[in-house]
């Protein structure tokens, strides 16, 4: 008999981290699941830590090895074995709260529904805990396509979506090796309903490998996706407004910059300004951000000295 839920978890040098997020599935008090674990071509020993902490799950757990292809090709490898009703896509290195997957499925009544998300909490390198907010368009419920435009990002670990919206789609787009999740959340929310559980089930962990990301090419990825959705889907570019689409899509790169800045990722910000200008993106929020700019970086942290100020993310 098929499990009701597939988990899927794609692994690429993450042998620190895969033991919590296995022992995360193993705690959960729905029972009636199957893990499988699709290594992209790890380099480290993340293969042999998922087979010494999976030994005890025979019958229910399945390793898949492939050469690397990123994320979205990882993400399609477990999909296509998977049995379960639903998928529960999580990451390596994050872990889930016991009563997830029994809260998410509790929330599927609705026939209409093709995704249930949670709120997280965020893990940061320093110690930090942050429970993130669970208000407004957190939580992004009902047909959310224009929900999805608010700058607020669905915790892509705490998704649990169901297998034939997947099929329906073609699965991952993988030609996003960043920004797979938006692409994904934006074409779900064309064919079905998404439902929210308000607790922090989802326990995201940030640390140095994704730091070193460029959170640039992160935004361009996003900003293509919202393009090609909208394309795609000419009627509901009508409905939602052009203005809206652009509006929103400048709020979102506003509200990177001020991350950014205050970071004091200067480059990282320098290089999100270009891109504002080369997509004609203008506001007053977008003039106050150019304004700081004309400071040199090494004017910014010699003002950081004088003042005491230590940078790093703001909670």
């Amino acid at each position: 008999m098929s499990p009701r839920v597939s988990i899927v978890i794609p692994l690429y040098n993450a042998a620190a981290f895969i033991a919590e997020a296995v022992d995360g599935v193993r705690k959960q008090t729905y029972v009636d699941w199957e893990l499988i674990v699709v290594d992209d071509g790890s380099t480290d020993d993340s293969v042999a830590v998922t087979q010494r902490v999976t030994a005890d799950l025979a019958g229910r757990f399945t390793l898949i090895r492939k050469a690397n292809g990123g994320e979205p090709s990882a993400r399609n490898a477990g999909i296509s074995i998977a049995r379960g009703e639903w998928i529960a896509n999580t990451d390596a290195d994050d872990w889930w709260e016991p009563t997830k997957l029994a809260k998410q499925l509790a929330a599927t009544a609705d026939p209409t529904c093709v995704m249930v998300h949670t709120g997280v909490i965020h893990h940061y390198p320093d110690g930090r805990i942050v429970p993130l907010d669970m208000t407004g368009s957190a939580q992004r419920v009902g047909w959310c396509t224009r929900a999805l435009l608010e700058p607020h990002s669905n915790c892509h670990p705490s998704i649990l979506v169901r297998r034939t919206a997947l099929e329906q789609l073609g699965g991952y787009d993988v030609s996003y090796r960043q920004a797979c999740d938006i692409d994904l959340y934006f074409r779900l929310s064309a064919i079905g309903t998404f439902a929210f559980v308000p607790e922090h089930l989802t326990h995201y962990r940030i640390h140095a490998g994704q730091l070193s990301r460029s959170p640039v090419e992160q935004i361009r990825a996003h900003h293509r996706a919202v393009h090609n959705f909208f394309d795609v889907h000419p009627k509901i570019r009508e409905e939602i407004g052009e203005a809206t689409i652009r509006t929103s899509l400048i709020a979102h790169i506003e509200n990177k910059l001020e991350s950014l800045y205050w970071q004091r990722s200067l480059s990282a910000f320098r290089e999100l300004l270009q891109f504002a200008e080369e997509s004609k993106f203008d506001s007053s929020g977008l003039q106050n951000w150019k304004r700081r700019a004309r400071w040199p970086d090494w004017a910014i942290h010699w003002k950081d000295r004088a003042t005491g100020r230590m940078s790093g993310p703001k909670s």
